[in-house]
């Protein structure tokens, strides 16, 4: 298992929309999903891990890298 960042600026719709199409499309895949960082009124964060194959997945506008990547 691997882990991944998404991030989504909350003034771009159509980077929420692809975070969240993502996350309710591959939740059941995943071992660790959780929405963490960030206010929420400008940026929305999510905390990933599961198999390789599925976060190579992530839409690319929402991948991001944090230290929880790292961990």
């Amino acid at each position: 298992m691997i882990r991944q960042t998404m991030v989504a600026s909350v003034d771009k719709p159509s980077e929420v929309e692809a975070g969240e199409a993502w996350l309710n499309a591959n939740r059941d895949a995943l071992t660790h999903a959780e929405e963490e960082g960030g206010c929420g009124c400008c940026v929305r964060m999510w905390k990933l891990e599961g198999p390789a194959e599925v976060l190579a997945r992530i839409p690319y506008e929402v991948s991001a890298s944090s230290d929880w990547d790292t961990a």
